[in-house]
């Protein structure tokens, strides 16, 4: 009897033993897996080997003067169109630029113009910066209604994306801040959530001939 419990206890603890293995072994499993999709998010973009990236820096501390009549004026410039159609390798010294607060108004529209090829997601981050330097009285109202439609070659990132979640919820913050005060501005907003704006924009593209 004594040695039928003795090992109906051996058995027992080495089941327990199994069961503790295996949920280290899951746990572990688990947290490689959560690494793994991490890193994922941090990929940085790899740049083409043949490309050669222009000084950020150094190209819009050169165009600090510049006037502008036209946004369109800028297609002009060779190095601003480079960026423009390299612009995902460009959008982190954008937000590392305007973040520093070191810039004027003219600089700040070339940077939005120059990021008019992101995706919708990466060009929301930088309205979402434009709107926080908005708040802290760093830029004008002006720039900010830019950022959401720059006028520039018909590139309307925010209002033909007004279905996605992170468009809504950045016009949704610029329609309740107080701090915005352009009448006209503010009746717009509903019409580019509804999806109205990009409607009758489409279709007036489609009247006068499309870029």
């Amino acid at each position: 009897m004594r040695q039928q419990t003795f090992d109906l206890v051996g058995s027992m603890k080495n089941k327990l033993i199994a069961f503790a293995l295996f949920m280290i072994l899951a746990f572990d499993q688990g947290c490689l897996n959560n690494k793994q999709n991490s890193q994922k998010q941090l990929v940085p973009v790899r740049l083409d080997p043949h490309y050669h990236k222009i000084d950020f820096p150094s190209f819009i501390d050169k165009r600090k003067n510049d006037s502008l009549e036209f946004y369109e004026e800028l297609l002009g410039d060779n190095a601003f169109v480079n960026i423009m159609e390299h612009g995902e390798f460009y959008r982190n010294d954008v937000m590392t630029f305007l973040s520093k607060g070191n810039f004027n108004n003219t600089q700040v529209g070339i940077c939005i113009c120059a990021m008019q090829n992101l995706n919708v997601d990466d060009y929301v981050n930088l309205c979402d910066l434009i709107l926080s330097l908005y708040n802290h009285n760093k830029l004008p109202e002006g720039i900010l209604q830019d950022a959401v439609s720059p006028s520039f070659l018909r590139k309307r990132i925010i209002i033909n994306n007004y279905s996605n979640l992170r468009v809504i919820n950045l016009l949704k913050s610029i329609e309740n801040n107080k701090k915005v005060s352009n009448k006209d501005f503010r009746k717009w907003l509903p019409d580019i959530l509804s999806g109205k704006s990009s409607k009758e924009l489409k279709e007036f593209d489609e009247n006068n001939g499309s870029d």
